[in-house]
């Protein structure tokens, strides 16, 4: 059976067809919206969209966009972007683009194909932005409009990372960089809904783009990011300082909505999955044994209870959101759950000197849920003789760690994709391992298994769903059997809104993008969507 194709959903984007009534009520007098993304003391005045570490919010979407958007709330829904359609030829190892015209940057000049020909060169020439592992081969202005790129290998399946993941930068500037890997970009030039107007270590704001290719979007003029650590940021919530976050609320009902469910909302939907990594580098961790005993003694259930206060469940053990991914789930594991046996645990770990079973698990600091969970870890696995000292660190100092395998366990989220298998080749793929001190963008227990890697690269070879469908089922065998990471919950999309000054945010009625100010490009297309509250 083949794949269906993927739906070129019309660009509906909301005030794409009209400025007439919304015209009108986009002025300067719109009010502001405040917005925090993540807990964060300070800033860095850094707008590269391809950096991993240190990059602000907004970047990606807001200033800088793709060439199409993938609706993950709702699988296979495809909007055209900055690229009208796209077009596979040479068995999956070359795509066109027919591009939007009339796009221009923010300062004047015309977006053209030599911008995303540029933008695909540059991945392919300076692999640490290249955070997807395209296999890029070369890519080509055809005509204005038109661009193709060519790639190593079949690559039907990495649509979504080409056009949905690699923001297009301007030609015209950044080929004036010697290193666009160090490139800060601090007065950032992009063709999204807003560009940059000021920044500063503790606020950094964005304003609309008067000549933004949608007619009569954004009507929201003015953003504001302030700097709000975990602590500060609950006072805020509760005194209406913010009125978009996405943040963990230890009592939600208390702290945000006040007795106002009409105004103060909250939409939680599962963006992906939380594990617990073991650096596999670790000589004691890359025992199977090990991990397996790990998993035995951890009680998911309490973590989902009491770290995450029931807002989210237990994982798969495959990995696969469930319900929903059922044809990606070997059949013989769909009923497949995490129980708690403490006895076999410590079977396990008996071949095992006890004096090497010491482990620092490293969390955010700020993610109180998350600090929450690894006490709940640590206790758990001293009942079967595993001494874990809980070390929480400051964001950016643990996405640093994390990224370059400078720890020994650490609790992570991996951002879901139009299908099972994109998390999991996040998870798993041997390309996207790096060596200890080395930043990687995936795979941070550097996994190196032959087996997984040819499930991979079946996937990305076809068009074909049932053989798409196998291949990840391949990915849960694995994820069973040798549990290269430890899935604990699936992870909420974390996003709290306030309705008093805009209406026409994401829903579980109306799931048009993720509802959290940090995904992306998503938050740019709820800003589009977004109208002034009528009074």
């Amino acid at each position: 059976m083949k794949r269906i194709v993927a739906v070129l959903a019309a660009l509906a984007v909301a005030g794409c067809s009209s400025g007439g009534g919304s015209a009108g009520r986009t002025g300067t007098s719109a009010p502001p919206l405040v917005i925090h993304a993540v807990d964060a003391g300070t800033f860095q005045e850094d707008f590269n969209p391809y950096h991993l570490e240190g990059v602000n919010f907004g970047t990606s979407g807001m200033i800088y966009e793709t060439l199409m958007y993938f609706n993950k709330l709702k699988p296979g829904e495809i909007t055209p972007w900055l690229a009208l359609k796209y077009e596979w030829s040479d068995k999956g190892k070359s795509v066109t683009f027919t591009l939007r015209q009339g796009v221009k940057w923010t300062d004047g000049q015309p977006f053209t194909a030599d911008d995303v020909a540029f933008t695909f060169r540059m991945l392919k020439d300076h692999a640490q932005l290249n955070a997807s592992a395209l296999e890029i081969k070369d890519a080509q202005a055809l005509a204005p409009d038109k661009v193709r790129i060519d790639f190593k290998s079949t690559s039907y399946a990495k649509l979504f990372n080409i056009a949905g993941g690699s923001p297009i930068v301007p030609k015209h500037l950044w080929e004036k960089q010697q290193d666009p890997a160090t490139f800060t970009n601090a007065k950032p030039v992009g063709t999204g809904p807003y560009k940059l107007a000021k920044f500063s270590a503790q606020l950094y704001e964005m304003e609309k783009n008067p000549s933004y290719w949608q007619p009569g979007k954004p009507e929201v003029p003015l953003l504001r990011f302030p700097a709000y650590t975990a602590n500060a940021l609950q006072t805020a919530l509760q005194q209406g300082e913010v009125d978009w976050a996405g943040a963990f609320v230890p009592d939600i009902q208390k702290i945000f909505v006040q007795g106002k469910p009409e105004q103060n909302k909250f939409f939680f939907p599962p963006e992906g999955l939380v594990t617990l990594l073991p650096n596999l580098t670790n000589p004691i961790l890359s025992k199977p044994e090990v991990r397996q005993a790990i998993s035995l003694a951890i009680d998911r259930d309490k973590i989902v209870k009491v770290a995450e206060r029931g807002y989210t469940k237990v994982a798969h053990p495959t990995g696969v959101a469930m319900p929903g991914g059922e044809a990606y789930v070997p059949p013989e594991y769909k009923d497949a759950a995490f129980k708690v046996d403490v006895e076999r645990a410590k079977e396990l770990l008996k071949g095992v000197n006890p004096a090497e079973l010491k482990f620092t698990l490293l969390v955010p600091s700020p993610f109180t849920d998350w600090v929450n969970a690894a006490q709940l870890i640590r206790e758990d696995l001293a009942k079967v003789g595993i001494t874990v000292e809980t070390r929480g660190v400051a964001f950016q100092d643990w996405v640093s760690k994390v990224g370059k395998g400078d720890y020994d366990l650490s609790i992570r989220g991996a951002e879901a994709g139009p299908t099972p298998y994109f998390q999991l080749r996040f998870l798993l793929f041997g390309g996207l391992a790096k060596p200890v001190g080395e930043a990687a963008s995936g795979n941070y227990e550097r996994w190196k298994d032959a087996e997984t890697d040819r499930l991979i690269d079946a996937y990305a070879a076809t068009d074909d769903l049932a053989e798409q469908q196998k291949a990840t089922q391949g990915l849960g065998k694995i994820m069973m059997a040798k549990l290269p990471v430890l899935p604990l919950f699936y992870s909420p999309g974390w996003a709290q809104y306030r309705t008093n000054k805009y209406v026409g945010w994401p829903s579980e009625q109306d799931p048009y993008a993720m509802p959290s100010p940090y995904a992306s490009p998503d938050a740019a297309v709820v800003l589009l969507h977004l109208k002034p509250a009528v009074k």
